[in-house]
């Protein structure tokens, strides 16, 4: 199994302006990896910083230079969004693009959207040979995104598994991960804590082997189940989120038992990042590098880089020994 990285893992680093796609990329190489996810929302796409055809083929360029897949990562499901990705995905060579619909809003409604808009792009893309990757992204079951899959009923669109994103729903990562792992195009492999704050239960992102989701079975479910070649590792060390719908609207997992044990302060800084554990204007942050950038000084932001550069060093060296030891279990082909 091929190993890549998405560039959420250094999001700090790109938000702060000390990282562009580029430094990524041979940042990736120099870990010793077979590829790079690229994280196209945002203005300017994102952490792939533009789509002028001289700058995708700077980027192709490199990579090729480098030996390293790409993968792209966008978001929603209108097709005129969907249209530009594939266009983007043909000037980079790219065959698989993730993408997923809800942001918070009416899920039912926002599903059935996706529906529509994938049966309306799927020929286009199916002539360009890309397949799309529909993420089970926080407010989405794994049976939700294997809803939108059936009805759209085309081969060419299928599931995109995050091994941790199915925990805001209260599902657990491995049920999320083996109910979707025969349709899988894509992963975000990545880990997470549950944590308490002010008696409120929250999940916080680690580096991979410090959190709680059982990743060796994840990897060997999605070695045996899918037809995947390559994992992207999701490094998200710094972030947190609440459980999206309260434990009896979710899918019956239980605060404190298996990767929903919870973890009570104190932490180690390297493992969930100091900003997380202060509210900032009187209430938690999910994504707080905004506010950190107004009231930190240079020397903490160097600190906070430092570790995040450190758990993604960590996470890549837990996930290359994960591999290791699978293939030891399995022996020879």
């Amino acid at each position: 199994m091929l190993l890549g990285l998405e560039t959420f893992s250094y999001y700090l680093a790109f938000s702060f302006g000390k990282m562009d796609i580029f430094t990524f990329i041979r940042k990736a190489k120099k870990l010793g990896l077979d590829g790079v996810q690229i994280n196209m929302e945002g203005d300017g796409l994102g952490h792939l910083g533009g789509d002028t055809t001289e700058h995708l083929h700077k980027v192709r360029t490199l990579c090729d230079e480098l030996g390293l897949f790409i993968d792209l990562d966008g978001c929603g499901t209108d097709p005129e969004s969907l249209y530009h990705y594939l266009d983007i995905c043909k000037a980079l060579k790219v065959d698989r693009l993730r993408t997923y619909s809800s942001f918070g809003g009416a899920v039912n409604e926002e599903l059935d959207k996706a529906i529509k808009d994938f049966k309306t792009v799927a020929p286009a893309f199916a002539n360009e040979g890309v397949r799309i990757a529909y993420e089970n992204h926080e407010y989405e079951t794994s049976n939700d995104i294997l809803r939108v899959i059936d009805h759209v009923n085309n081969p060419i669109v299928g599931t995109h598994i995050d091994t941790g994103n199915s925990m805001m729903m209260w599902e657990d990562p491995l049920v999320a991960v083996r109910n979707m792992a025969p349709r899988a195009v894509s992963t975000h492999f990545k880990d997470h804590l549950v944590i308490e704050l002010d008696g409120t239960p929250m999940i916080v992102g680690v580096p991979l082997g410090q959190g709680s989701i059982d990743l060796y079975d994840c990897y060997r479910l999605l070695a045996e189940y899918t037809d995947l070649d390559r994992i992207n590792i999701e490094v998200c060390y710094g972030y947190m989120a609440p459980f999206r719908v309260t434990p009896d609207q979710g899918e019956g997992a239980k605060l404190g038992d298996g990767a929903f044990k919870v973890n009570r302060a104190p932490f180690a800084a390297d493992i969930v990042a100091p900003h997380l554990l202060a509210p900032v204007k009187g209430r938690f942050q999910s994504f707080a590098w905004q506010e950190i950038a107004d009231r930190a000084s240079p020397n903490e932001l160097e600190d906070l880089l430092a570790r995040q550069d450190a758990a993604v060093k960590t996470s890549v060296q837990f996930v290359r020994q994960l591999r290791s030891r699978y293939e030891q279990s399995v022996g020879p082909e």
